[in-house]
């Protein structure tokens, strides 16, 4: 038995973290015998949420957030370094995970290299996966950044525009560099019957169609939008799409935060109470990402400005696109679609989403749901075997 330290990891109040936490905790004890770990801002509820995949939880003592502190225990300095030392004294393997946190979007990335650097620091093996990274707007943080990567025994990133970047602006060879995908590719859904009894009580059926919008909350404080201006923005769309396409906007708020500038359960309250119509309803309760993906899964469409919702309804096979404010957005899902969709057609960045008509207009009227979905089809299975791939290998380091 193998004992795994996993990082990168906020909170599982994000339901994109919790599919990333379990899509690789169910991974690492496929062939069963693994001890996972999860260093994690909120332990207790991500300990619940992970118990099913066979990890257990523990505060990071490497990286406190100061907004998650009342969930975590308080601990002293003193009492954090100890911590991390008797974690790493039972560590054979650390993998850092967190899609796109080493990048200068949310100023997070130097301290979630400390665990990757006191790995290093003791010989211990270390992984990276499935990363979306830069860019880097301070050249220490590229440094940093780049000292980690060098160290690692296997570095894997979502899409080709991060490995661009890291070949090119940063130099690191190309065979240093694979190309994965998203671990969250292989969350499993959530049973049909499940599901079922999560779209019941919005009166759908198995047979209803349905689209799904995905807003976030938190995107204002990263796009320079206002809340008012987005939350419009997204009405308008819920409600063009309700009266062109024929069918329910189910809103999927994908984010549970307790912290209100990041819960998405308020945008699409918001939403579903300004378009005034009943084809336009939020879905209520405390849902897994397994959850969120088993309805995702039977949407006709899905339109996310959450990159983890629009993975889960493209690793079930159903159509998404984005409306995002970073590289992550387009370089995944083109990655995704392959080089046969433009990725105009897949993507638009929020700020012009919120301040022009037509890009609304476009995603209401020219998305053509049944090529993206005959194309999704035909490059699930190269973008699920990739996610794989990475599993393969840290199966071998922990057999060296």
């Amino acid at each position: 038995m193998s004992n795994i330290l996993i990082t990168g990891i906020t909170s599982c109040e994000s339901r994109g973290v919790e599919a990333l936490a379990r899509a690789i905790t169910e991974q690492l004890n496929r062939e069963g015998g693994n001890r996972v770990t999860v260093l994690t801002q909120t332990p207790a509820l991500d300990e619940e949420a992970l118990a099913p995949a066979g990890a257990r939880c523990a505060a990071d003592p490497f990286v406190v957030s100061r907004s998650w502190q009342q969930m975590r225990p308080q601990e002293s300095p003193a009492e954090l370094t100890a911590r991390s030392e008797q974690l790493l004294a039972e560590t054979d393997l650390l993998i850092a995970t967190g899609g796109d946190l080493h990048t200068s979007d949310y100023g997070v990335s130097t301290p979630y290299l400390r665990a990757l650097t006191a790995a290093q620091q003791r010989d211990i093996p270390t992984a990276m996966i499935g990363q979306s990274v830069g860019p880097f707007d301070d050249p220490a943080d590229a440094e940093a950044w780049l000292t980690v990567a060098a160290r690692c025994d296997l570095l894997s990133v979502r899409e080709s525009v991060s490995r661009g970047y890291l070949t090119g602006k940063l130099g690191l060879p190309e065979h240093r560099v694979q190309l994965s995908s998203d671990p969250a590719f292989l969350l499993p859904t959530a049973t049909a019957e499940r599901t079922s009894a999560v779209l019941g009580p919005l009166g759908l059926t198995s047979e209803d169609p349905y689209i799904c919008l995905a807003p976030s909350q938190g995107i204002t404080r990263f796009s320079g939008l206002g809340e008012a201006q987005h939350a419009a923005a997204l009405t308008r769309l819920a409600t063009a799409l309700v009266r062109t396409r024929k069918m329910p906007v189910v809103l999927v708020p994908h984010c549970h935060d307790s912290r209100p500038h990041n819960d998405d359960r308020i945008l699409a309250a918001r939403i579903a109470e300004a378009a005034g119509m009943s084809q336009v309803v939020a879905l209520p309760g405390a849902l897994t990402a397994s959850d969120y993906k088993g309805v995702l899964s039977r949407a006709e469409l899905v339109i996310s400005e959450r990159l983890h919702a629009a993975i889960g309804a493209l690793s079930g096979g159903v159509p998404a696109i984005a409306i995002g404010h970073s590289h992550k957005f387009n370089g995944v899902l083109a990655e995704t679609y392959g080089d046969t969709v433009d990725v105009d057609d897949i993507h638009a960045d929020v700020r012009a989403f919120a301040r022009d008509n037509t890009v609304i207009d476009r995603i209401v009227h020219d998305t053509d749901a049944t090529v993206l979905r005959t194309t999704l089809q035909q490059r699930l299975p190269l973008i699920t075997d990739r996610a794989r791939g990475d599993f393969a290998q840290i199966s071998r380091l922990l057999t060296y």
